[in-house]
């Protein structure tokens, strides 16, 4: 009878076992994809914050005199056209940060959705690198911040649905913006 018994605790310890490693092993898996999410967060914030750069200084602009849309299409160094290169630059490296982040097949849609808004953007700000006056202008003039504006609104719902999943509050990784 002692036999029985040994081999009977033998299987429910080994039974034990498995499910504190199966447990332990979805906690593990479930922390290291809210990691992700906190990263694609932060990746979220920089097109949303880009994408408000270029919203304010296209407001900027379309409130312009002539004369200094003249000069802002005449200098290839004027701030406003330095400020969209950059922005432009920098959604380059993000969508292809985005584009090559190795990330679990549930963040992918999320990681796609920005990785397109960033290229929007870039799209849409590209236009105006190494053109002058008339070329300049067309350019200004086609920035169409309506289609960037649909790829960071699809790009926000599918990580906030994944921040939702794993309880996640966006505000608290970014204290309503700021880095904490």
């Amino acid at each position: 009878m002692s036999q029985g018994l040994a081999i009977t605790l033998i299987i429910l310890v080994a039974v034990l076992a498995i499910a504190g490693l199966v447990i332990g092993g979805m906690f593990l898996w479930r922390r290291t994809v809210r990691r992700y999410v906190v990263t694609l967060i932060s990746k979220r914030e920089g097109v949303q914050s880009a994408f408000r750069i270029v919203e304010t200084l296209m407001g900027k602009l379309l409130v312009m005199s002539d004369g200094e849309l003249v000069a802002f299409a005449l200098d290839p160094t004027a701030e406003e056209r330095k400020t969209l290169e950059e922005v432009g630059e920098q959604m380059g490296i993000l969508a292809d940060e985005l584009a090559t982040m190795p990330l679990p097949k549930r963040l992918w849609d999320s990681a796609n959705a920005l990785a397109d808004a960033a290229r929007e953007l870039k799209r849409q700000t590209a236009g105006l690198n190494g053109k002058e006056g008339i070329e300049a202008l067309d350019a200004l003039s086609s920035i169409d911040l309506a289609k960037v504006r649909v790829h960071v609104e699809a790009g926000v719902a599918l990580l906030g649905e994944q921040a939702e999943r794993y309880e996640l509050d966006d505000t608290a990784v970014y204290g309503g913006g700021l880095y904490i």
